[in-house]
């Protein structure tokens, strides 16, 4: 199913309509920053703006916080954000949102080069309004936005090198697939596909012609190379998500637990089994009838794409020790969602052919449970966020009033303090592993005014073992505890805290 046009011109109905969705679909990621709320995951979200604390300062880190498996690129672009509108959560909201942006537009062009205009349109919903799990992966700044902008600016311009190969799309490619390298080893389950769908196409892609990709390639990871080169590969040798199963019989758990969980969950749930779960598996079938129905027609360029991306990802998720993580990993296998949109589209257009309240049907029943799921404005969750970031900004009004320096507690609950007081006040986790920052070292054996954040039974238990006395105040739904009297050694502190929340 080729393009009925490869330019980017954007004059007729379609391409029109298409813009007006681009449009709507910026609205609503915008939509999700603004006003401000907390991130799901907060801790995790704000690592970005931590490590852009480090860029402003003259740092040039090349991989994101915790080691060698993703890229800082958010880092830098969080860093421009803070230089422009000063450091806060509003600069977080815009590197997300630019990444937000990338992603679509890399998505519209690449299916405007595979469908043509009127198709990929409708294909182009099914981005807009994705499903909630891969909205929630990709909308924080945790540095999944960019991989998932990277994937579909690959797909695109593997579309343009095989329709046409010009050498600045042949380069271009290269550079996406080496800019893709730094951002994560997870965009080689869009990037290898890619590269044996054009090979299939064009024999030179695998002689001549990718000269000026692999050119494209080499200088596009040249920030993955220099943070590896001289140091024996870490993104791969100390990369625990890289780290291949240990057996078949662990791959084959994987494998199960994508197909019964992982898969189900991204496309279909969001944290149960839910009315709208069902609606959604519904609806996915008479897609796949609809999809079906169009690789009949005409689906010789499409159908290798789709199985390849699926072989790769599935494979790289069952053989790696990603995934064999259990828990909320959908990000380990968000990349295959960049197709779905394609398969979707054609599942929707080809029913229109046969029955139009059928597909009618089958596009809303796709697109109304995920949009009341996002978090947007009015919605359930996007009050508790709201609320929460309410809460923090009280705890940082007590915490100023005390003078208090540290806070411990767990990992989720007190990290993301560093960030909204500017790194003055030290959210110590009580787990030394993600401590990404080390905010407990830093503090040396220095006296410190401390408090303990975490639920009533919690914090008091800790306070008692540690023989302290002070103030108990509700926050939230949490508890702070704020002692009466500095530790006069913080590292002792920090040692007998851990020690009894063993």
């Amino acid at each position: 199913m080729q393009a009925t046009r490869s330019t980017l011109g954007f004059g007729d109905v379609w391409s029109l309509a298409s813009l007006a969705l681009l449009a709507i679909g910026l609205l609503v990621r915008a939509a999700l920053y603004f006003p401000l709320a907390m991130f799901q995951i907060d801790s995790d979200a704000v690592l970005s703006g931590l490590c852009a604390f480090r860029v402003a300062a003259g740092e040039h880190p090349l991989f994101f916080p915790g080691g060698t498996r993703l890229g800082a690129a958010s880092c830098y672009l969080s860093a421009g954000y803070f230089h422009l509108f000063g450091q806060g959560r509003v600069a977080l909201d815009l590197t997300s949102l630019t990444w937000g942006a990338l992603y679509l537009i890399f998505t519209l062009l690449f299916l405007r080069a595979v469908l043509g205009n009127k198709l990929a349109c409708v294909a182009f919903v099914f981005a807009v309004f994705p499903s909630e799990q891969f909205m929630t992966v990709s909308y924080a700044p945790w540095a999944y936005g960019e991989i998932m902008a990277s994937c579909a600016a690959t797909l695109w311009l593997a579309a343009l090198w095989r329709n046409q190969g010009a050498f600045w799309q042949r380069l271009c490619f290269g550079l996406s697939l080496g800019i893709g390298l730094w951002f994560s080893l997870q965009t080689l389950m869009i990037a290898l596909p890619a590269i044996v769908w054009v090979a299939l196409r064009r024999r030179g892609a695998m002689g001549g012609e990718s000269l000026a990709a692999v050119f494209g390639a080499i200088a596009g990871a040249t920030p993955f190379l220099a943070g590896n080169v001289s140091r024996g590969y870490p993104s791969l040798t100390a990369n625990w998500a890289s780290r291949p199963v240990a057996n078949l019989p662990q791959a084959w758990d994987n494998f199960v637990w994508l197909i019964s969980y992982m898969l189900p969950k991204l496309l279909f749930g969001s944290s149960g089994w839910w009315s709208e779960t069902t609606l959604l598996i519904a609806a996915y079938a008479v897609a796949a009838v609809g999809f079906a129905l169009a690789l009949r027609r005409n689906g010789r360029d499409v159908a290798p794409l789709l199985l390849l991306v699926a072989v790769a990802c599935i494979s790289f998720f069952s053989l790696s020790y990603a995934g064999s993580n259990r828990g909320w990993t959908v990000r380990y296998i968000a990349p295959i969602y960049v197709v779905v949109p394609l398969f979707l589209g054609m599942g929707a257009a080809a029913l229109w052919h046969r029955s139009k309240a059928l597909s009618t049907a089958t596009v809303v029943a796709l697109l109304i449970p995920n949009l009341l799921l996002y978090g947007l404005p009015g919605s359930a969750l996007r009050a508790d966020l709201t609320r929460q970031l309410s809460y923090e900004t009280q705890l940082l009004r007590v915490l100023s009033a005390d003078r208090i320096q540290m806070v411990y507690g767990d990992y989720f609950l007190v990290y993301d303090l560093n960030f909204d007081s500017g790194e003055r006040v030290a959210g110590v986790p009580s787990a030394p592993v993600v401590d990404y920052f080390s905010y407990g070292p830093k503090l040396m054996t220095a006296p410190v005014r401390w408090a303990l954040l975490g639920g009533k039974d919690e914090v008091e238990r800790l306070a008692s073992h540690a023989g302290a006395h002070g103030k108990l105040l509700p926050n939230g739904q949490l508890w702070l505890f704020v002692s009466d009297r500095q530790a006069p050694n913080v590292q002792q502190l920090l040692a007998e805290l851990r020690r009894s929340g063993d």
